[in-house]
């Protein structure tokens, strides 16, 4: 565990059957003189240990001393089947579960993945997605292992330390969650031409958590980085150890998340029935590849319920096209029903970002007497920029299908959301 987590561990320790504690001091890991700024927390990090701040508690382990101790591990029998780690569901719409990925998983969709992407040894990727979150592992711990591609790991996101590795370290691949490439072009802009070099960066696959990733945003950052190709990364989850779909470079559909990835089977079903859909009509998305999880830790009726004769069913809402492209459309648990019209949040959010004084947005289903349930919206408004509910109410009403447009309008100072930026809409139900 990082230092700074000891006391959330100490908590659970005695109820739990861990043996060994291996504490880590995040300054070990940097380098002599860091080329780009630290975060506060990690330069009174450096500081404390340089002051011989740095100690390890009763019942710990140092885990700097025990990887240059030169001591072997025992040999270990282990197969593609054995499973590799557990990676907890995000609990969008429920607590989290642990998904059980084998050695095999990994093995294929991290090969997937580098290949779809082009990621080469010459390559240098910047990973700063969170590394517990399977997209963040993906991208920023697998892939460059797998290709021996460079990787400069960030603490956290920080925009300015995200243009100064891009800058200094001459990245060429960054994987990035939406918000970061709004963030970073806020301090490109203030900073003014010619403070930050990202001549460099060539590929920048992008997902769309709590905004989506649109075509105009992709062209604005085109302009700061002038030879960067950046689009909508992927469709995944992580029962399948992500990355189910990528959008090939240079052919995107702005909208969807891509094409299945070579082995990936995706298939659209009635959710009622089973039957397939036909094409373009929405359904659930279910697939099956090398990559599905074994099940959920301890929990065999989810399991039950998701994996079926080896076919994921996912949950998501969605439709295909002819050519292959998958469009999300949005879970089906958080699907709001007005008057019996389907209203998916991320429909309503989408167009809602196109509002001049909004930075995010986040639906959900308000109870109402009358229609069952009614558009409620959480909006979070650009910095110096204001707005009424009733302004956001009335310009909804004439961007999108009456059923659609928000009855409900809060604003809030941020979203609530995971660590890689997902927002949870169900914590939004219990702020009234």
């Amino acid at each position: 565990a990082a230092s700074g987590l000891l006391p959330v561990v100490d908590k659970v320790r005695p109820q739990s059957a861990l043996q060994h504690v291996f504490v880590v001091h995040y300054a070990d890991l940097l380098p002599a003189q860091p080329l780009i700024d630290l975060p506060a927390e990690l330069a009174a990090e450096v500081a404390a240990c340089a002051d011989g701040g740095r100690r390890m508690p009763q019942g710990t382990e140092d885990f700097r001393a025990v990887m240059t101790s030169g001591a072997t591990p025992a040999p270990v029998n282990i197969g593609l089947d054995d499973v590799a780690l557990m990676t907890y569901t995000s609990g969008t719409t429920g607590l989290p579960k642990g998904a059980m990925l084998t050695y095999g998983n990994a093995l294929f969709k991290t090969t997937v993945c580098a290949d779809c992407n082009g990621v080469q040894v010459g390559d240098v990727l910047l990973s700063v997605a969170p590394l517990y979150h399977i997209a963040g592992m993906l991208m920023g711990v697998n892939v460059p292992v797998i290709t021996g591609a460079t990787a400069v790991l960030l603490h956290r996101f920080d925009p300015r330390a995200v243009l100064q590795a891009i800058d200094r370290h001459r990245v060429t691949w960054w994987y990035s969650i939406a918000p970061m490439n709004v963030a970073c072009m806020q301090v490109l802009q203030a900073a003014g031409p010619g403070t930050f070099d990202l001549s460099s960066l060539k590929m920048n696959p992008v997902t769309s958590f709590g905004i989506a990733f649109t075509e105009p945003l992709a062209q604005q950052w085109r302009s700061f980085a002038v030879n960067c190709t950046s689009q909508e990364a992927a469709y995944g989850l992580s029962e399948t150890h992500t990355c189910d779909t990528y959008t090939p470079a240079g052919q995107a559909r702005w909208g969807t998340q891509g094409i299945a990835a070579p082995g990936v089977h995706i298939r659209i079903l009635d959710p009622d029935t089973g039957a397939e859909r036909p094409t373009g009509e929405v359904g659930e998305i279910v697939l099956t590849s090398p990559g599905v999880f074994k099940g959920y830790w301890n929990k065999p009726e989810a399991t039950a319920a998701t994996l079926r004769n080896g076919w994921v069913h996912t949950g998501d809402m969605g439709k295909m096209d002819a050519d292959g492209y998958l469009t999300f459309i949005g879970r089906f648990k958080e699907m709001i029903k007005v008057s019996g019209y389907s209203v998916f949040p991320e429909e309503v959010e989408t167009i809602l970002i196109k509002h001049p004084a909004v930075a995010q947005a986040a639906a959900i289903a308000q109870p109402d007497p009358e229609k069952g349930e009614v558009v409620k919206v959480f909006i979070v408004t650009k910095p110096g920029v204001q707005a009424t509910a009733e302004e956001i109410i009335e310009w909804a009403r004439q961007n999108m299908a009456s059923y659609k447009a928000p009855r409900q309008v809060r604003f809030i100072d941020a979203l609530p959301a995971t660590g890689a930026g997902k927002v949870l809409r169900r914590l939004l139900k219990d702020l009234d």
